[in-house]
């Protein structure tokens, strides 16, 4: 008896610890801010920026910079959170969608974005606090 519990205990530890998943947590707090998109593709080349600013307010400006045109963006969205605080939807001026994302990752740093409506034409994205507030 001894023998099965040498064996089955090991071995229930080591399932335990390898089933058990790291969730990010979702610091919704630290949203309010400037974010801006990184380029985590070291071989594409992007001359300019794009910045979302989320104010409390619920509302959200989103500044797409063109270094090759010399053309600076603004443009203005609300966005509401969904109630788990795990989904920001952003809308127009007439209150169409604009984009939808998953926030699977938000800290006072980093916050990671997967789109929740893939035929949008939008991506995930990776936004890393900006320095500017």
């Amino acid at each position: 008896m001894k023998e099965i519990y040498k064996v089955l205990i090991p071995a229930i530890i080591i399932l335990v610890l390898t089933s058990c998943k790291k969730d990010e947590k979702i610091a919704i707090d630290n949203l309010i801010g400037k974010w801006t998109v990184a380029n985590d593709n070291p071989t594409f080349v992007y001359d300019g920026y794009i910045t979302y600013k989320f104010n409390s307010d619920m509302t959200c400006v989103k500044n797409i910079y063109n270094a090759l045109q010399h053309r600076d963006t603004s443009i203005y969205r609300t966005y509401v959170l969904s109630n788990d605080k795990t989904l920001v939807t952003l809308y127009d001026k007439n209150k169409i969608y604009t984009e939808q994302y998953r926030i699977k990752k938000l800290n006072s740093k980093e916050m990671i974005w997967e789109n929740a409506s893939p035929k949008d034409g939008n991506e995930d994205k990776r936004l890393v606090r900006s320095s500017e507030q």
